[in-house]
């Protein structure tokens, strides 16, 4: 108990020496000050420190199933809003117009046309005006979540109901989902079967294989939704010659290392399926004879990319 309290400094230097028999207080510090918080490892506690930092953030508000995120109605009524409907409005008219004369938006900009610049400001307070909407809309839907929620557990736990929470997996991959289920299993290894073991590794090591086989671009791991996929049903799907919606990339429907469901991925606007276009990096000039159409089952071989992507417009649907 004398040590516990020189060491946690309630004891001064001279009264210490006196007891401990030392000369100088340099001994104590050499060979019998402790730093470490030995009493919680005895005690196999959290740590002070852990205990400090826990009380430190208590007031922090996490709640994995607050929303993260807007759901495809309120991203609608988003796009309804007066002003960006106007903004919208007013970059299609300029945009038309520069068209209907220079057939090609290219043509304006080498032509020093203003209205050229007009559209760019246009796009750029149109991005603005939709992020502060979203940015908005999702702190509201967070507000009204945490003003509700306390009242919610309240009331549900009275009635012998208490509230759930079920995490959103839609985005993870079927094999991905196997995999972790086969080897994250509860069980103890004495008692299997060796014959039992060496199935699991064996089918860990397929769906490892299955997986590095199956990529998936960055940017699209938290949009895909692979919840509705059915096994070897989405490999034979057959793609139409044209496109429904004209938001399909059409390098990545070609792609033979992406998965299923990521080749034919639609993108929310034109403009974004523009800018995952272009990181593509394909060549203006393709080499002889041509770049074959990345479309599923169409042998048109195209020598540059002006005509790959008119290509694309007349018998694909899908305007690059």
């Amino acid at each position: 108990m004398i040590f516990i309290l020189m060491t946690l400094g309630n004891l001064d230097e001279h009264s210490r020496n006196i007891i401990m028999g030392h000369r100088k207080s340099a001994t104590f510090s050499n060979y019998m000050s402790v730093f470490n918080d030995t009493q919680s490892i005895f005690m196999q506690t959290p740590t002070r420190d852990s205990l400090l930092n826990l009380a430190c953030h208590r007031n922090l508000t996490r709640d994995a199933s607050a929303p993260q995120k807007l759901n495809t109605k309120q991203k609608e009524a988003i796009e309804t809003e007066a002003e960006l409907h106007n903004l919208k409005k007013a970059l299609k008219s300029t945009r038309d117009e520069l068209i209907s004369e220079f057939h090609k938006l290219k043509k304006a900009e080498g032509a020093s046309d203003p209205r050229f610049s007009e559209i760019k400001q246009l796009q750029k307070k149109i991005r603005t005006r939709r992020k502060m909407l979203e940015r908005r809309a999702q702190k509201t839907a967070r507000e009204e979540f945490f003003d509700s929620i306390g009242n919610r557990i309240i009331e549900q736990n009275q009635q012998g109901t208490p509230l759930t929470f079920t995490p959103d997996v839609s985005h993870i991959q079927p094999e991905r989902i196997a995999l972790a289920e086969l080897e994250f299993k509860n069980r103890d290894v004495d008692t299997i079967d060796d014959a039992e073991l060496i199935e699991d590794r064996i089918r860990s090591l397929e769906l490892r294989l299955k997986l590095n086989s199956l990529h998936i671009p960055q940017a699209l791991k938290k949009r895909i939704v692979f919840k509705d996929r059915q096994k070897g049903a989405s490999r034979q799907a057959v793609v139409p010659i044209e496109s429904s919606s004209g938001l399909e990339c059409p390098v990545c429907l070609g792609g033979t290392r992406l998965d299923p469901t990521a080749r034919r991925y639609k993108y929310s606007r034109k403009d974004v399926l523009q800018v995952h276009f272009r990181t593509h990096r394909l060549p203006f000039f393709f080499q002889k004879p041509g770049r074959k159409c990345d479309w599923p089952h169409c042998l048109q071989v195209l020598p540059t990319l002006s005509q790959y992507k008119w290509h694309l417009a007349d018998i694909h649907k899908i305007n690059l």
